[in-house]
């Protein structure tokens, strides 16, 4: 990770990684605009959970642009029904693109991708949540473990299957971070 841009909004900390800009530069270079779009749609599914976060007045400690879209940290421990809400504000705002038929086939896969039950991703921190409110700590970490290898595997085939390379990518991304993060 190189960080190209590092700065302070209010107390929001906003880095702006090198590969953040290396992928405009690439799609501009190249006239590759839906890789703009898939950029613009993710921030906006972004600002969704943001703007969920302005309602119960929590200020995110950092806003990351890079090559993977944009990631939002915070620490404010809010109630079951506030979390489910701010997981699926981003979910919610790219089904309103689809709906709406504005960059439709970008719009819904953004929102399929993210609705898979695999951590980092919505669906997964979604699932966690619904697990470990139903069901003792062990017994929904192992479930959580299960569902997230089986999407992933499947994920996988389906993607070197089909040749797709974008969810070839998406499913190296999802592994690596997988791999390297441990959902709370």
């Amino acid at each position: 990770m190189v960080i190209v841009l590092r700065f302070n909004v209010c107390k929001t900390e906003i880095v702006i990684e090198f590969s953040f800009i290396l992928i405009i530069s690439f799609a501009l270079l190249t006239g590759s605009y839906s890789i703009i779009y898939v950029l613009l749609f993710s921030c906006l599914h972004e600002l969704g959970h943001l703007t969920v976060l302005f309602i119960y007045k929590c200020i995110p400690e950092c806003i990351t642009f890079s090559c993977c879209g944009i990631g939002l940290k915070y620490k404010y421990s809010f109630s079951f029904f506030r979390e489910i809400l701010f997981f699926s504000a981003g979910l919610i705002v790219n089904f309103v693109f689809f709906l709406l038929n504005i960059q439709r086939e970008i719009n819904y896969a953004l929102f399929l991708i993210n609705f898979l039950p695999v951590y980092p991703l919505d669906g997964g921190r979604l699932l966690k949540l619904i697990l470990n409110n139903k069901l003792s700590l062990s017994i929904s970490d192992n479930i959580y473990r299960c569902v997230s290898a089986f999407i992933i595997t499947a994920l996988i085939i389906f993607s070197i299957y089909t040749k797709n390379l974008s969810l070839i990518i998406i499913s190296i991304y999802v592994i690596i971070f997988t791999l390297n993060n441990t959902p709370e």
